[in-house]
């Protein structure tokens, strides 16, 4: 008696519907930000674009036209935080109404993503140097494109870099 599975045309769509996005992530044009003062670098898709440089040059603001924003920063270890004192403020110190529904840590890294009513937000922090800086990447979007972003979203994650430190012209 044949018998035919569920399982097997479920792992195809599965297939192909991670196919399907890191294909739309590949088709972006990209480019790279390389912080001037800080040395952070992130690469971003063409579609993300770069609104004016704060005075402080620390980092920048990019956004789309359908509503999706990235940010980049970088500062010094001012308030001397540890990881988990770092991201204890940073957790406490969140918009009222977000709610976190992912987190993780490295050794000097953490992300903490979820939502803010009808948005997604990802946030990614790290203490480099020797604890001397922090830098940043924040990303949210409306969360009715998340099909669109979330393909996105990892390419930009993974692509976010350390600078050299406080760069000296």
């Amino acid at each position: 008696m044949y018998r035919t599975s569920i399982a097997a045309p479920l792992l195809i769509v599965s297939a192909f519907a991670a196919s399907t996005a890191s294909t739309a992530a590949a088709a972006q044009i990209w480019h790279t930000y390389h912080n001037d003062r800080y040395g952070t670098t992130v690469d971003y898709p063409e579609m993300f674009e770069p609104q004016p440089p704060p005075d402080a040059d620390d980092g920048l603001t990019f956004k789309t036209k359908d509503g999706a924003e990235l940010e980049v920063f970088a500062s010094y270890n001012a308030l001397d935080f540890d990881l988990a004192a770092f991201k204890a403020f940073t957790v406490k110190n969140l918009d009222p109404g977000k709610t976190i529904t992912y987190q993780a840590q490295g050794k000097t890294w953490f992300v903490i993503s979820g939502k803010d009513a009808d948005r997604v937000f990802y946030e990614r922090q790290m203490l480099s140097h020797g604890g001397e800086m922090t830098e940043g990447l924040v990303i949210s979007y409306p969360a009715d494109l998340a099909a669109k972003y979330d393909p996105l979203l990892g390419r930009i994650a993974k692509s976010f870099r350390s600078g050299a430190g406080f760069q000296t012209p």
